[in-house]
């Protein structure tokens, strides 16, 4: 192939004869705000061998000769492109300019598959930035998250009135926080909520979604959008965010720990976890002055400074066992009256469970899994399908722990 072989980043508009290698990141078709509609263009993220990405569009009197050639994940050699500057919305990548195909572009399947070539490009928005690109159209967000529920995929009327399919997805991030995101057509139905759920039961779902839009309805309601643009990876063993967000996903799902043979172990079926987060628990006696009753509160932020004033200090307690609890290798007691207060101790007596916590994690230490259970990939499916449950018929369906990858075209 003939032209000069440049990265990405060396790329400038107009008059010059490039050829470019390069990977297909991700396709999909654009049809405007219709399934239905006519292909605009076909549309492409390329990423080269240092990581650059670019966002390339075929128009459509260039898409039978260039679609033949490209399929997501292949190395090839591009030339006989075009250089523009990017468009200032709906960005997929931040790059200053584009490449528009043409039906005289050159398309070589490479010879050689680096191991090291990047597969994947996004630049991930954290929950609490997303709301500043509420109805935007500067950009498409990419998020990562667990998947903690998953409605059925349905037929549901859209404020234009077309019949579109909609499957829900809720995913949470590391501080505990829940968003919903929709996905439409036949991004709903090439989602794979079976085995999402099947996964799902024994492992942590971790999914980043690229190519989504922050929407709102009913003015305080806002969600995720992910129609043609929208992709994702779901457990993807090749992505260190992916592995670095299942390390810590014990901590935003409330698991036990328990001790066992001097070690601490999650009590989830499946989780490797022995680490934890320090966490306080208040039980307190509330009446509303018809009836009593015991509460228990719980935090991982500050502890109370009612409660830190008590650490360190001795007591003599007389105390009784709670009934609960009587039948318990180390049960638990309630005080019945401080009997005497000696104030704080220069120094904490040990005993065995204190230095078996001492070797824990404290409230600012992450969980990390020497072991962590294989991460399962989860791929898209072929939406070969109809859809005709309604809208009333979609079921959240909770799930528990581990992580995957799918495709489109």
């Amino acid at each position: 192939m003939q032209g000069n072989l440049v990265l990405l980043s060396e790329l400038q508009p107009k008059g010059h004869n490039y050829v470019i290698h390069v990977r297909i990141s991700r396709m999909w078709e654009h049809t405007g705000t219709s399934e239905k509609n006519d292909i605009k263009h076909l549309d492409l993220v390329l990423i080269d061998e240092k990581g650059t990405s670019i966002y390339a569009e075929i128009p459509p009197n260039a898409i039978p000769t260039c679609k033949s050639h490209l399929q997501e994940g292949k190395i090839v050699y591009m030339g006989k492109i075009t250089v523009e500057k990017a468009k200032q919305y709906f960005k997929v990548v931040e790059h200053p300019y584009m490449i528009r195909l043409n039906k005289f572009t050159v398309i070589m399947e490479a010879n050689t598959y680096p191991e090291n070539f990047p597969k994947y490009t996004f630049s991930l928005t954290p929950f609490s930035n997303l709301t500043q690109y509420l109805r935007s159209k500067e950009k498409f967000l990419d998020v990562i998250g667990k998947i903690v529920a998953i409605s059925n995929a349905a037929n549901v009327y859209s404020s234009s009135g077309d019949l579109i399919t909609r499957r829900i997805t809720k995913l949470q991030d590391l501080s505990g926080n829940v968003l919903e995101l929709s996905l439409g057509g036949k991004r709903a139905l090439e989602f794979d909520g079976d085995e999402v759920l099947r996964v799902g039961q024994q492992n942590h779902i971790i999914a980043i979604f690229v190519g989504t839009l922050m929407k709102g309805y009913k003015e305080d309601q806002q969600f995720l959008g992910g129609t043609s643009a929208c992709c994702w990876y779901i457990n993807e063993k090749d992505i260190p965010e992916i592995k670095a967000f299942q390390k810590r996903a014990c901590t935003i799902d409330n698991h036990n720990v328990k001790l066992e043979d001097n070690t601490f172990t999650c009590t989830k079926q499946g989780c490797t976890n022995s680490k934890f987060d320090w966490k306080y628990k208040i039980p307190f006696i509330a009446t509303d002055g018809t009836y009593t009753l015991e509460f228990m509160q719980y935090d991982f932020m500050q502890t109370p400074a009612e409660v830190l004033a008590y650490i360190g200090h001795k007591f003599t307690f007389i105390v009784k066992v709670l009934y609960k609890s009587i039948d318990a290798p180390e049960p638990s007691f309630e005080v019945v009256v401080i009997k005497e207060k000696f104030g704080k101790q220069p120094i904490l007596p040990k005993s065995e469970v204190y230095q078996v916590l001492s070797m824990g994690s404290t409230s600012s230490t992450l969980a990390l899994h020497e072991n962590l259970p294989p991460l399962i990939p989860i791929g898209s499916k072929t939406s070969d399908h109809q859809v005709t449950q309604p809208i009333k018929e979609i079921e959240n369906m909770d799930l528990d722990e581990e992580i995957g990858n799918t495709k489109q075209v």
